[in-house]
């Protein structure tokens, strides 16, 4: 085969992939699955393609959004880790030199860290922006041996980015390359997300990925675009709950505004109208618009017909709490969190105890899973620029606080009731079925040394010392010395 028909085969293979790919594209993305109802998203008003503008809107409009974001970075934030160099054993053992460099170090770095995570929760990807001393351009490696003269001090501050202000503007192409697949450099538009000036200059700048921690929620394959937005798999839910609230709202006003329909019967004068009126016959319309706008900006207005009637338009308004609550529930699906956690409504201790566990076994998945992996992440990129020396054998632990431990007040409640154990199982059997050390270890107190009773003395075992009647030595085995001769 010629080089030409092989050239024009190979089109033609990619132009039939092209098309199946588009296909594709078209039959699932955006779709709801609904075979009968091809239509059923738009009829719907939900929009076929998300974007970070419609997450970003929703996070700063939407009240359910708002609220679900910022109880998710707050309760996951609740406390700030410890961060050590070895394995998790390590944690009892005393802070290492290493240690408080690094706590020294982080402490300057939690608030930033936080911003971040939040910011990736509204869009696929977030990221901090290191900046540091280091007589470099942001597009330039970091430079290492600068750095490690002033070690920790070359650390100005780190900058917390949206996803639209930062891009790949090149890929690592070479697949002979560590970093293939990787960003070679980011673009940084130094813009508010609003897209308002406030009058500073727009500056776009390159930066290298030296300067970047990427932050991308649920993107396992290592791409920052396959992060998942905390918002979109409920997005069209927190559509419905406007629509319930908006509609409620519009209607309670359309109520309240009076609009009147002029009822007039066939005996009506309209020229006589017009002319009590003070109009001419052409303007009477407008002239009874008037009075509707007179009665609706004023208490004490009136307002007068000739053989007919005026009457307000107004509708029952029906109790939007059941169809925006069944919206709100299928949304806090979707983040997880329970209902009561998003809105703050506690009913019934059980059931309010039920979902503060709940909470908290998800807030400590997310804290040991992808929290954990940035934080040792931005450690790791800290000891590879020179900020910090490199942990012993390159390990650290990322150690949070048990969300599901037993509050104060009930260790001591669990304390008193081992102790009300220990009390009737002495009684009834002469001894206890509980040490103090077990009590002492349910509130988390410190273990006490084991406590042995005296034994009372041997009656056969003479005391060592000297025979008060002979002045002789004796021993404390009173066989000793008597051996048969």
């Amino acid at each position: 085969m010629t080089p030409d028909k092989l050239n024009a085969l190979s089109v033609a293979i990619n132009s039939l992939a092209e098309g199946r790919a588009r296909a594709l594209y078209g039959q699932y993305v955006g779709k709801s699955g609904n075979t009968k109802r091809q239509r059923i998203y738009q009829e719907f008003g939900y929009p076929n393609h998300l974007t970070f503008d419609d997450f970003y809107n929703a996070y700063e409009r939407n009240a359910i959004a708002g609220a679900a974001v910022k109880r998710m970075a707050d309760g996951c934030w609740e406390d700030y880790p410890e961060v050590f160099e070895g394995e998790k054993s390590k944690d009892a053992e005393a802070e290492s030199e290493w240690d408080k460099k690094l706590k020294r170090l982080l402490k300057r770095c939690w608030k930033q860290i936080k911003d971040a995570d939040r910011r990736n929760m509204v869009g696929r990807y977030s990221a901090l922006l290191i900046q540091l001393r280091d007589s470099g351009r942001w597009s330039e490696p970091a430079n290492k041996t600068v750095i490690g003269r002033t070690a920790d001090k070359a650390l100005v501050k780190l900058i917390p980015v949206w996803e639209s202000q930062l891009d790949v503007s090149e890929w690592d192409t070479d697949p002979d390359s560590e970093s293939f697949g990787q960003p070679k450099m980011y673009s940084f538009t130094e813009l508010p997300v609003e897209g308002q000036q406030g009058g500073a200059p727009a500056r776009q700048i390159s930066i290298h990925p030296d300067r970047v921690i990427i932050l991308a929620e649920g993107a396992d394959d290592g791409l920052l675009t396959s992060g998942v937005p905390l918002l979109r798999p409920g997005y069209n839910k927190l559509l419905d709950i406007e629509k319930v609230s908006g509609g409620s709202s519009e209607g309670f006003l359309k109520n309240a505004s009076r609009q009147l329909n002029f009822a007039f019967s066939e005996k009506t004068d309209f020229r006589a109208l017009a002319a009590a009126l003070g109009v001419a016959d052409g303007d009477l319309a407008d002239a009874l618009n008037e009075q509707v706008v007179r009665l609706n900006q004023s208490t004490d207005a009136a307002t007068f017909m000739q053989a007919g009637s005026a009457e307000v338009l107004s509708v029952a308004a029906a109790d939007p709490e059941p169809t925006w609550r069944t919206s709100l529930s299928e949304f806090c699906a979707t983040i997880p969190m329970p209902v009561k956690i998003l809105i703050g409504q506690v009913t019934g201790e059980r059931a309010s105890s039920e979902d503060m566990k709940d909470w908290a076994r998800t807030r400590m998945s997310r804290r040991n899973g992808f929290l954990s992996d940035v934080i040792e992440t931005l450690v790791r990129r800290f000891w590879t620029i020179g900020l910090i020396a490199p942990a012993a054998n390159d390990e650290i632990t990322v150690s949070w606080s048990d969300l599901l431990a037993p509050s104060q007040a009930d260790r001591i409640d669990n304390m008193a009731k081992m102790a009300d154990v220990a009390q009737k199982t002495q009684q009834a059997f002469g001894r206890s079925a509980v040490k103090e050390n077990e009590i002492r270890a349910v509130g988390e107190l410190q273990t006490l040394p084991e406590y042995e009773p005296e034994q009372p003395p041997d009656p056969n075992k003479k005391p060592p010392g000297k025979d008060p009647l002979t002045d002789d030595e004796t021993t404390a085995d009173p066989n000793a010395g008597n051996t048969p001769q």
